[in-house]
């Protein structure tokens, strides 16, 4: 009886101790990191950016100029005039800091309407209009301004859908594509009836791209073309010589069981 009595106290305690209400003890994880970064604007257009701080493992950047980096110490090119907000997180075990200041560019890039590449597209940064580099296409099979190549081989011309032998121009046949370095990458689509379309543009010579953004050039959307790949505003840049522009997109990057060919347009100076 007695041993009876033991185990329904002992059931007892233990069903009113598991019912009592449990505190977890976190782990002193510390102070979130402290630091700050400095600046090395010795090169006015080429910022070095470094972090001191302690506590910390992993720094990310958004660097005022479109570009995220990551890292204790990165360096950010900055070509134009004017002023940017830096923003710089430093995380650690306990949390995250973020420290954020203003970069001040006095004079913009001397050097950029030179570089190759923008000099040809921009005029030399002061400004180059493009419009269609129409060739006719009297002979058969010979390729025009805006048409289809292979997917596999941009040089392998397959069909012209406005060639001379249609007897009607491309929609956008008339309008015209300008690029300048007027305070920023600016770019604008100007229709034919005179109404302009402004965006900017960005330029990369080790990729051979060139991507629209906020605008478009001359049928963009052709009724051929894949509409997710034109979407993005990103163009091979194929040909880049003062009297030639020669843009190309994929259009089975995206949709290959739809679309299982290239595209061209081909642009010259007006």
């Amino acid at each position: 009886m007695k041993n009876i009595l033991y185990i329904i106290t002992l059931a007892a305690f233990v069903f009113i101790y598991a019912c009592e209400p449990q505190k977890d003890v976190a782990p002193d994880l510390g102070a979130a990191p402290a630091g700050d970064f400095t600046i090395n604007n010795s090169d006015p257009n080429n910022i070095v950016w470094e972090v001191k701080a302690s506590d910390a493992f992993l720094y990310t950047w958004d660097l005022g100029n479109g570009e995220k980096a990551e890292g204790q110490k990165v360096t950010a090119y900055y070509p134009f005039k004017g002023t940017y907000k830096i923003k710089c997180t430093m995380s650690g075990k306990a949390g995250a800091t973020i420290v954020e200041k203003n970069l001040e560019v006095s004079a913009t890039d001397p050097e950029l309407a030179n570089k190759p590449g923008f000099k040809e597209l921009t005029g030399a940064g002061v400004g180059k209009m493009w419009v269609y580099d129409y060739k006719g296409a009297q002979n058969d099979g010979e390729p025009d301004y805006l048409y289809m190549t292979a997917n596999y081989d941009w040089t392998e011309f397959w069909w012209n859908p406005y060639s001379a032998d249609y007897g009607h121009p491309s929609p956008d046949f008339y309008s015209k594509m300008k690029f300048d370095l007027d305070g920023g990458y600016n770019y604008t689509f100007i229709a034919e009836d005179g109404t302009e379309t402004k965006g900017t543009f960005l330029l990369d010579m080790e990729n051979m791209t060139l991507k629209i953004i906020d605008a478009h050039i001359p049928d963009y959307n052709e009724e051929n073309c894949d509409p997710d790949v034109t979407a993005t505003g990103v163009y091979e840049v194929k040909i880049l010589e003062d009297g030639h522009l020669y843009l190309w997109q994929d259009q089975s990057a995206l949709n290959p069981d739809d679309f299982d060919y290239g595209w061209a347009w081909e642009f010259k100076p007006e």
